[in-house]
């Protein structure tokens, strides 16, 4: 059994532990958003959001009489992102975000358009005390829930949230943290289709 020393020792190796309000988060709409792609002042207004985590799917398999096994046959991402923003007083955030889902679903014809054209995506960091430590990249992200904003008369002192969850195909872990990429993974087919996601390229949006 570890002593208190042992536990201090660990912690230092690591720098420290991993701080749960220290944390960046960069959100990036597609081309042709009314508002820009780029959601300014969004990592600054963030007041939480949750970094989804990676699921493995099993199925039980037994021979014979032999104990079974839980074998592994296939994966998933858990979950919508959850996150709430601090409001301005012109409500800009939300328009910004409304305007998102605009671009998924027509408000005058209420018929969805192509995935492609909606798709964004969003990078999550962990903060520690020379900048960023850890970080995931989102892949095909849009605001699928754009939730009410409560108001009161009793409030007066209180500052407006925006609860927003996105949807997600995947996520990566960023290799080089300066720049926001991810490690390079091998090309992958199924069934003779490609099952690498989407990638964004300036001037050709989403391949």
């Amino acid at each position: 059994m570890g002593s208190i020393n042992d536990f201090i020792s660990v912690v230092k190796k690591s720098n420290g532990l991993a701080k749960a309000n220290k944390y960046e988060v960069d959100i990036y709409a597609p081309d042709g958003h009314p508002g820009g792609s780029e959601g300014r002042n969004l990592n600054l207004l963030c007041n939480t959001v949750s970094m989804p985590g990676h699921n493995l799917e099993q199925q039980t398999a037994r021979y014979g009489s032999a104990p079974a096994r839980e074998m592994v046959t296939s994966h998933t991402y858990a979950g919508n992102i959850a996150a709430t923003f601090y409001l301005d007083e012109n409500l800009d955030i939300k328009s910004w975000f409304d305007k998102w889902q605009q671009m998924a679903v027509s408000q005058n014809t209420h018929k969805a358009r192509y995935y492609k054209d909606y798709i964004g995506w969003m990078n999550i960091y962990q903060l520690g005390g020379k900048g960023r430590t850890y970080g995931i990249k989102c892949d095909e992200v849009y605001p699928a829930t754009i939730g009410s904003i409560e108001y009161a008369y009793e409030s007066t002192d209180m500052v407006a949230l925006l609860t927003v969850e996105f949807a997600y195909r995947t996520w990566s872990e960023i290799s080089d943290k300066v720049s926001g990429t991810t490690y390079a993974d091998k090309k992958e087919t199924f069934l003779g289709y490609s099952t690498e996601p989407m990638k964004f390229v300036p001037g050709k949006g989403w391949v």
